[in-house]
């Protein structure tokens, strides 16, 4: 067993992309050798896939940035298993990991950063982002330009994507086709979109894309693969707009693969990401994408090559794009088929052995 423990934190209770590339991480890290521990919460989904997985895991409050509770008790949980990197993978872990870490100068703080907020408050400047911590992974160049803007320092930020687990979908390709479980023509036409419901993910401007697309093409089906707070509002924007039977909202699902399979084109709207994991899986599936210009999506789209991207919140150029792909077979098999070099950059062994580098950094010491 490897003399390094290496905690990570994460306060979602939810299972979204970020919790997924977490889990990835830990699991990938383990293979190599290095010891690892999972602080959640209990009744996590993150905590009950990390048991499935056997990874050691254990269970804090974690009611929020400023949940003292849960510091002291993580303050005291390093100490007794001799941690020596705190990798925090939220905002409100973060925060919790600087109380627990006051002058605890035997264990370095890694900060994985996943949005594209600003960094506004002169706390977060100086001191969340400054000198407390010792490296700060961006899982995008978009993630770390907007860090810059906003004083942090340079030398501190590392840019390692987000990355895809090429063996995590072996065998979608013989599951039942989505068109037969849902009792749809074979040549029915699949656009899937596959994101939280919130209002960042922007389903609403799709449903809007989506009445032009289907008042050309009837018989195209839209797939939404999701959960959120925003479900309710979707189905009424569903009903007013008269797409009960062009859109159809999956919710959550776990043969997320088969949905993958099954499709033709994979379609985002968010108005901020930071990646966006999702269209990393449409990239595995050879899917052509059309993408809004949201933080660090045209990182993993080229307009053009592998999709088209189009402003945020612009409905109508989403449509016209869907229109277009949805008129040329061709193109969209031409646009997949050149997604494979753009995942092979993206892939999790790249994110692991990237990662690693940052805690050899950080411990000046060779970890594995």
């Amino acid at each position: 067993m490897n003399e390094f423990k290496i905690a990570h934190i994460d306060t979602y209770s939810a299972w979204r992309g970020g919790q997924r590339q977490v889990l990835e991480l830990i699991k990938g890290l383990k293979k190599k050798g290095i010891e690892n521990v999972l602080i959640c919460r209990e009744g996590s989904e993150i905590s009950t896939r990390a048991g499935e997985a056997d990874i050691p895991v254990s269970h804090l409050a974690l009611r929020g940035e400023w949940d003292i509770a849960s510091a002291l008790k993580l303050r005291a949980f390093i100490k007794k298993e001799k941690i020596k990197i705190v990798h925090v993978h939220t905002a409100h872990a973060h925060t919790i990991a600087l109380m627990a870490l006051w002058k605890l100068i035997d264990c370095k703080l890694v900060v994985s950063r996943r949005v594209v907020f600003h960094v506004h408050s002169l706390f977060s400047q100086k001191i969340k982002y400054g000198k407390s911590v010792d490296k700060i992974i961006a899982i995008s160049d978009a993630v770390r330009r907007v860090l810059i803007e906003d004083g942090i320092d340079p030398g501190k930020i590392v840019t390692i994507r987000s990355g895809i687990n090429l063996d995590e979908y072996t065998g979608s390709e013989t599951m039942k086709n989505y068109r037969d479980t849902l009792g749809l023509p074979r040549e029915t036409v699949l656009i899937v979109n596959v994101a939280a419901l919130t209002e960042n993910k922007a389903q609403s401007v799709l449903l809007k894309a989506a009445f032009h697309v289907v008042k050309k093409y009837p018989d195209v089906v839209f797939l939404i693969a999701g959960e959120g707070e925003m479900r309710t509002t979707i189905e009424k924007d569903i009903h007013n707009l008269g797409l009960e039977k062009s859109v159809i909202l999956l919710g959550f699902i776990d043969d997320i693969g088969r949905l993958y399979n099954s499709a033709d084109i994979f379609v985002i709207t968010s108005r901020e990401e930071g990646l966006c994991s999702s269209i990393l899986d449409a990239l595995y599936f050879k899917l052509p994408v059309v993408a809004t210009r949201a933080g660090g999506i045209p990182e993993l789209v080229q307009d053009g090559v592998n999709g088209y991207i189009v402003p945020v919140d612009d409905y109508a150029s989403i449509a016209d794009r869907l229109i277009y792909l949805i008129e040329n077979k061709e193109t969209r098999k031409k646009m997949g088929a050149r997604s494979t070099a753009i995942l092979d950059r993206n892939t999790i062994n790249h994110t692991i052995e990237k990662t690693i580098d940052v805690y050899h950094e950080v411990l000046n010491h060779n970890i594995v």
